[in-house]
């Protein structure tokens, strides 16, 4: 074999192991590159179902507003008689009428403007309508009263921008009129919040000393009654509220989707009534949002 033909092979066999190599090398990046991949996708945040207590709440950034006319109504069935005189004037605790043996009294001062009639009413049937002389500011309480109920009693604070504060609710009221006019009158604006099927707007009454003008902004939360000893998970770890929703379960070394039944929420946490039970792992992140989880 000649000198040059050598060289040639010696070359061509060199130039064969360099590319081997090569690769080999980017073959074995690809491989790490994916296995990192992968168990990037498997390293899921996840939380425990855990049991705790929670006071239900609503929060609203609002305007300040002249308070609307709101009602008063049957806290249960039963025979509705009225003790109280149209056009008169209310304080607080007065005892207006009566459902069976329950008195029906006003949180706050004002103006009765409608009685209903006499007569034999459903729960929830409006009674009375209430002129309160004083500002207030309007929250959206839809979801929480769909999940505390809507006979739930609340509280609240409120926060007017640049002015003192936090100070408690007067009251918390209805939005709007509710109650039908006695003697065949009509109420003006008895179209209300209270009757839509979809929302429960409820109205924040200052306190007539506060100092306040329409249009001011202000923040109000409204409460609940706290509950105690209940299961819950974080907000962010659960996909809808209202209700019913959906988590991502830890079982084994995957995720499975699991529908559960809500209940009340503070904002930050919110109650597990049934799907999972305590101790159960899911993921922080509600489902469609968490790599790995499924949906």
């Amino acid at each position: 074999m000649n000198v040059p033909t050598f060289s040639k092979h010696l070359l061509a066999c060199v130039a064969a192991v360099v590319l081997c190599v090569t690769v080999t090398a980017c073959s074995s990046s690809q491989t790490s590159s994916s296995d990192a991949s992968s168990t990037a996708g498997q390293s899921v945040s996840t939380v425990e179902v855990r049991k705790g207590g929670i006071t239900p709440l609503a929060s609203s950034s609002t305007s300040v507003q002249v308070a609307s006319v709101f009602s008063l109504v049957a806290p249960a069935k039963g025979w509705f008689h009225s003790t109280a005189e149209q056009g008169s004037y209310a304080h607080a605790g007065d005892v207006l009428g009566t459902i069976g043996d329950q008195k029906i009294t006003t949180p706050v001062d004002g103006v009765i403007e409608t009685i209903t009639q006499d007569n034999d009413v459903a729960a929830n049937y409006p009674l009375f309508s209430i002129r309160y002389g004083g500002m207030s500011a309007n929250v959206d309480a839809t979801a929480l009263l769909t999940t505390m109920g809507s006979d739930q009693t609340l509280t609240g604070r409120f926060q007017i921008t640049d002015a003192q504060g936090p100070t408690d609710c007067a009251a918390v009221v209805d939005d709007g009129i509710a109650a039908p006019a006695s003697s065949g009158e009509s109420a003006t604006g008895s179209t209300t919040a209270q009757g839509a099927a979809s929302t429960r707007t409820m109205q924040c009454l200052f306190p007539k000393n506060v100092q306040a003008r329409p249009g001011q902004n202000a923040t109000v939360v409204l409460t609940a009654t706290a509950i105690e000893n209940a299961l819950i998970l974080p907000v962010t770890a659960v996909a809808g509220r209202l209700g019913s929703g959906q988590v991502s379960r830890r079982d084994g070394d995957s995720f499975t989707a699991v529908n559960v039944k809500l209940g009340a929420s503070d904002g930050t946490s919110i109650i597990i009534l049934d799907g999972l039970k305590e101790g159960d792992v899911v993921s922080a992140t509600a489902p469609n949002l968490a790599p790995g989880a499924q949906s």
